[in-house]
């Protein structure tokens, strides 16, 4: 065959390979062959041509026949380089493991899973540890305000005083009248000589008494002037607070309970003029509720002469 020939075929099959078919033809394959035509284009396959030999001019009769084994030759892959890549494949492939034993195997997995667990993950997912942890601390409980007895009963349950309940009193020497319950019983000293002073003392006994006295540090004449009233020892505070207008008491509310039996204390004082005033109520702790309401009467019923 000469060169002009094989170039010839090579352009026919190179010619049929770009050749497109028409939709007719697409039509007609799809009817008999559903299953492998698709609308999608499917870009060809490049295709191999056959090795083309050149026969030399001075060939002899069995000349195609070796240009066919050379061709066939060509194309078969040689012996040693195929032996080779096997070699290659072999020496790159991963040695398989050996076999182990199903408890070894269990207990790999038990402690791949351990260490997953303990593992520290992301900021943003949870912690999950197989070790107890310590119990955060309780906050100490705040301390229990005891009180130190029931306060006295409001306003609406007290005896509302009357007139008659007072009489008017009036201090010479210490410049001060006021209304003192008749309740709280007589003066003590009224029968005794020159007993005339600063201080008025009403006792009914010793759970049920008052008395008023004036402290002056510019008194000269009378006896003890600087003599305040006696304080009473271990009582309980339930108020103090500040009581009156023209005069401001310094008042506090208190119990005691003693030998003598429960009482309740009425104390109060206030300066004026450069004068100490001092007003003592002791009244029994269950008739506070008609006898308290009279004290606080006689002390907002203080006037100065």
């Amino acid at each position: 065959m000469s060169r002009s020939a094989l170039l010839a075929c090579a352009l026919l099959l190179a010619a049929g390979t770009a050749y497109a078919a028409t939709p007719d033809e697409l039509w007609q394959a799809y009817q008999k062959r559903p299953d492998i035509v698709s609308t999608t284009p499917v870009k060809p396959k490049p295709h191999e041509l056959p090795p083309i030999t050149v026969e030399p001019k001075e060939s002899t009769p069995d000349a195609p026949a070796k240009a066919k084994v050379q061709s066939e030759q060509a194309q078969l892959p040689n012996a040693s380089q195929t032996q080779k890549e096997a070699k290659n494949a072999q020496a790159q492939a991963p040695n398989p493991a050996p076999a182990q034993p199903a408890e070894q195997s269990r207990q790999a997995q038990t402690q791949q899973g351990t260490a997953t667990l303990t593992k520290q993950p992301q900021a943003d997912t949870p912690v999950v540890s197989s070790k107890p942890v310590a119990a955060a601390s309780k906050p100490k409980p705040k301390p229990k305000l005891s009180l130190v007895g029931k306060p006295p009963l409001p306003r609406q349950f007290m005896r509302t005083p009357q007139a008659t309940d007072f009489e008017q009193v009036t201090s010479v020497s210490g410049g001060y009248s006021l209304a003192l319950p008749r309740i709280f019983g007589a003066n003590p000293l009224s029968g005794l000589p020159q007993t005339e002073g600063a201080m008025l003392v009403r006792t009914a006994g010793n759970m049920l008494m008052c008395a008023v006295t004036m402290l002056d540090a510019g008194d000269t004449v009378s006896f003890n002037a600087q003599q305040p009233l006696p304080k009473y020892e271990n009582t309980k505070v339930y108020l103090h607070w500040q009581h009156g207008a023209a005069i401001l008491w310094s008042c506090t509310l208190s119990r005691q309970n003693d030998y003598h039996g429960d009482k309740m204390l009425l104390e109060a004082e206030a300066t004026q003029n450069g004068r100490t005033y001092q007003i003592l109520f002791v009244i029994p702790a269950q008739r506070y509720t008609d006898l308290l309401p009279q004290a606080v009467y006689a002390l907002d019923s203080f006037k100065l002469n």
